[in-house]
């Protein structure tokens, strides 16, 4: 009688993490083990944004920003504006959204679908049942190995940001050609007499001061140590808007 042999089976196949060996899981890693790392991220995000919105917004007014800046100046453009800050962080959260169904589909079947029914924000972020991942359809199509779903979501959402801050810094501008901004009255540090007319603050940097002059439809930049005193001034659409609101809320209630 001959012996009887045990055939072990293959393990079943296991869901492959789309993130395996992939920068992301690799970013990840770090940023688990090293949190202060987010901080340096941020941080470097904001000032790319930054430089970003200050080519365009100046470029708009024909002024070569970068060519007057020190590199003081280029760690420090995404300070001037909170908006960039805003838009970073929304950008961030909205990539963790949009990645959200993929870590959650890491994590097992089991976790994937107990957050999908036990929170409301799951059935949002993963409206349908737990499939295992089929590979890159996009990939198999083209025949190459293309971008994860991760990886395309941050680049679409970083393709994103950048023209909608394009979009910010123009309308910026295009108020300030129509007459609003911040005014302002320079006084030069040779003269005693401030110059004639107002001007707009379109910024400054570390040497130099930005002014558009309504007037004469110019923009011009001015070193700092050129500048004895700025003046802000009350645009004319602040002036209307308070005087406006002066009679209504002196108004005495009956």
């Amino acid at each position: 009688m001959e012996p009887q042999t045990t055939e072990t089976l293959p393990p079943a196949p296991q869901d492959t993490p789309l993130l395996r060996s992939s920068w992301m899981n690799w970013l990840l890693g770090v940023l688990r083990h090293e949190p202060a790392h987010a901080l340096t991220l941020f941080y470097i995000g904001t000032s790319a944004l930054g430089l970003w919105a200050s080519f365009w917004f100046f470029r708009s007014f024909g002024i070569p920003v970068m060519d007057y800046m020190d590199p003081s100046d280029y760690i420090t453009a995404g300070l001037r504006d909170p908006m960039y800050f805003l838009t970073v962080i929304a950008a961030l959260v909205l990539t963790f959204l949009l990645n959200f169904k993929e870590y959650a589909r890491r994590k097992g079947q089991a976790y994937y679908e107990e957050t999908r029914t036990a929170h409301w924000w799951g059935r949002v972020l993963m409206p349908f049942p737990y499939r295992p991942a089929r590979g890159n359809w996009v990939g198999r199509l083209l025949g190459w190995g293309a971008f994860s779903m991760p990886t395309a979501a941050t680049f679409g959402v970083i393709w994103a940001t950048m023209w909608m801050t394009f979009g910010y810094v123009q309308n910026k501008a295009e108020n300030i050609r129509a007459g609003g901004g911040h005014v302002v009255r320079i006084t030069l540090a040779h003269a005693h007499d401030p110059q004639p007319g107002t001007a707009r603050l379109l910024g400054t940097i570390g040497d130099f001061v930005f002014l558009y002059w309504p007037d004469q439809k110019r923009a011009e930049a001015i070193a700092v140590e050129e500048v004895g005193r700025i003046e802000s001034l009350i645009s004319a659409d602040d002036a209307a808007a308070k005087t406006s609101v002066a009679p209504s809320a002196s108004t005495p209630a009956h």
